[in-house]
């Protein structure tokens, strides 16, 4: 099960704004090539926020779709995973999913009786609606297919588990079908300062239109921004485009499975001030990851930073018997492995044994 990772930066001149005009930080997912419902929505957003989530997913039944309006369920809900079918019975029981798992990424639910359907995903450890059919489904089979796509945006009305109304703006979204993460800016429009309904987004190094996003129709339409805007922009872009200096660490563990939940573990866990945390198998019980700080650095500073960073992240995980080996490598602004520094070993904690490689 792949873990994915969204981290959400925001000009921090423009979170006081944001706040105090009483803009939320909002997330839907998609259901059968469409968004309907808000997954997460928050307030207490900072410069830079890390959503994580597993492709976990439950399925219930519901009142029918209101716009504006909280989900609200029916009967119980089921955990299912792709290939799998649920019955909902004349008595409004779920009853467990039965059937193997497969790759297709869809799962079914038999209905007996006319409902609406929709489906739960578990946010931050949390299970949320995602989706609810926008009319009831009729008696039969349904097969519902969640991918792996996301829409975030601001907005002062959202909150989670809220049905949507006709149309989302000033919204990016973002594809995770072939990706685990993604990192994206939020800028706010000079002319219009924290109001979240009229910035613009930068992703990979670029600026991205906003789009409006129309639930009836599931399309997307652009909104064209500002030439302050777009200067501002520019300056983002230009900042973010320096190259910071890289650490690269590679721990191994005792077991394959232990590696495994080291990298769902160290991914719900960015510490803060750090821009890239990347992490990912390297080998059957090894993890390796790819760190930067989210300022720019002296070299030493930034070293010190990041091994400290993701040690603190190390720790609390160990168990005596764990980990066998971890190695830092520094690479310079250009991707060179610095002289000298070619493998900062951790030294030895008593608390937390390392097995030196």
């Amino acid at each position: 099960m792949s873990t994915y990772n969204l981290n959400i930066s925001i000009n921090p001149d423009d979170i006081p704004l944001l706040q105090k005009a009483g803009y939320r930080l909002c997330i839907a997912k998609r259901v059968n090539a469409r968004y309907t419902v808000v997954w997460w929505s928050g307030g207490a957003f900072t410069a830079s926020n890390s959503v994580t989530w597993d492709a976990e997913f439950q399925v219930f039944g519901a009142s029918k779709f209101q716009k504006g309006l909280q989900v609200e369920p029916v009967t119980n809900p089921s955990e299912i995973k792709s290939g799998q079918t649920v019955v909902l019975d004349s008595n409004g029981v779920m009853h467990p999913a039965t059937g193997l798992p497969d790759k297709s990424g869809a799962f079914r639910v038999q209905l007996d009786y006319p409902i609406s359907i929709g489906v739960n995903a578990k946010l931050r450890g949390a299970w949320s609606p995602i989706s609810l059919s926008l009319q009831p489904f009729a008696s039969g089979v349904v097969s519902l297919t969640p991918i792996e796509k996301v829409l975030v945006w601001f907005d002062t009305s959202s909150s989670t588990g809220i049905m949507f109304s006709d149309v989302i703006i000033n919204s990016i979204e973002l594809d995770f079908t072939s990706k685990t993460s993604q990192s994206v800016t939020y800028v706010s429009d000079p002319h219009r300062p924290g109001n979240g309904s009229s910035g613009s987004w930068i992703a990979d190094g670029s600026a991205i239109l906003s789009s409006t996003y129309n639930v009836e129709t599931d399309t997307f339409s652009l909104e064209t921004p500002s030439a302050l805007l777009l200067g501002k922009l520019s300056a983002i872009i230009n900042s973010q485009n320096s190259v910071p200096l890289t650490v690269t660490a590679s721990v191994s563990f005792s077991q394959p499975a232990i590696a495994q939940a080291f990298v769902q573990y160290a991914l719900r866990r960015r510490p803060d001030g750090v821009r890239t945390w990347a992490f990912g198998s390297t080998g059957p019980a090894t993890v390796g990851s790819r760190l930067r700080a989210q300022d720019d650095m002296e070299d030493k500073a930034a070293i010190q930073f990041l091994q400290g960073a993701f040690l603190a992240v190390l720790s609390p995980f160990q168990i005596n018997s764990n980990v066998r080996g971890l190695s830092f490598k520094v690479l310079d602004r250009n991707s060179h492995v610095l002289r000298g520094r070619r493998d900062l070993r951790a030294k030895p904690n008593p608390r937390y044994p390392l097995a030196a490689k």
